[in-house]
């Protein structure tokens, strides 16, 4: 009995010493990406990390997820060859790796978070139908991996919005904002970022409708989102949504540093280096550039 005892021991020894390489590795690597983010306002500098990232890192995962990360550049800086080109080059397989458990889903929700989520939306921003058309088909072949994601159910409701058919996908959000979504897979680091992106597209909705107090109570919800990250500032801005002159933030509060006006983007990234139920949360960029 001792000696299994001993080996059990053994056993859970080498595991444990095993997951803490496995997610020490992952937090370098996220480090990286961190540090390519970085570099989010320059466009130069992001697209040659980026670049240099791809083209030397041996970990297929990160390959990918940085290709993601590219093809957000793309879109956001308006290089739609290059997007073409990157988006036929990705392969979402990858970051859907290992399947059991949908671990690999859950480790790279952050990667989804782009794909599902801020490119449709910006692509829409753009007015470039046709490119959200072809990203729309790439991602399609992952509609029944995915289908129990809630991510992908705020796509598919997001795209009743750009698209203006059924109801805008307005009966969903406000389920998503009740707290009625009990049925899906997410990540509980996210699910806030998720709610404020979604009651931004209903403030857009009342907006439209003119719905004066409807929008304006959106708008107290999601003020804090609005101001204090640049990932609201943008998402705000995609959806032509204007604060009132009072509730802005001076310039100052604007451009503060990496590590005070990003400290969500430290937070997410860097929590995929401790093993949670729920690991990983998307990254936050730099404002616009004009």
């Amino acid at each position: 009995m001792s000696l299994i005892l001993n080996l059990l021991l053994i056993a859970f020894s080498v595991y444990m010493f095993y997951r803490v390489f496995q997610l020490s590795g992952r937090g370098r690597l996220n480090k990286e990406m961190l540090k390519i983010l970085d570099k989010m306002d320059d466009r130069d500098a992001f697209f040659a990390n980026a670049d240099e990232f791809i083209n030397v890192s041996k970990d297929p995962e990160y390959g990918q997820k940085v290709r993601v990360l590219r093809l957000w550049g793309d879109v956001f800086y308006e290089r739609d060859e290059e997007f073409k080109e990157h988006l036929e080059d990705l392969d979402i397989d990858i970051l859907l790796q290992p399947a059991k458990k949908n671990q690999g889903f859950a480790n790279n929700e952050d990667s989804f978070f782009y794909l599902y989520m801020a490119i449709p939306n910006r692509l829409n921003y753009r007015g470039r139908n046709d490119l959200r058309k072809l990203h729309e088909e790439k991602i399609a072949a992952y509609a029944e991996v995915n289908g129990d994601t809630l991510l992908k159910a705020i796509h598919d409701e997001n795209k009743k919005y750009y698209d203006r058919t059924d109801d805008l996908g307005k009966a969903f959000i406000k389920q998503l904002l009740a707290g009625e979504y009990a049925g899906y897979r997410y990540s509980k680091q996210l699910i806030g970022l998720y709610k404020n992106c979604e009651e931004a597209i209903l403030a857009a909705q009342y907006r439209d409708e003119g719905n004066t107090e409807g929008y304006e109570e959106c708008l107290k919800d999601i003020h804090n989102f609005a101001t204090n990250t640049r990932l609201g500032m943008r998402w705000l801005k995609e959806l032509h949504i204007e604060l009132p002159k009072e509730e802005e933030e001076s310039e100052e509060t604007e451009v503060e540093s990496a590590e005070t006006a990003e400290t969500a983007e430290a937070e997410v990234v860097e929590a995929e280096a401790v093993e949670t139920e729920e690991p990983a949360a998307p990254v936050e960029e730099k404002e616009d550039a004009e």
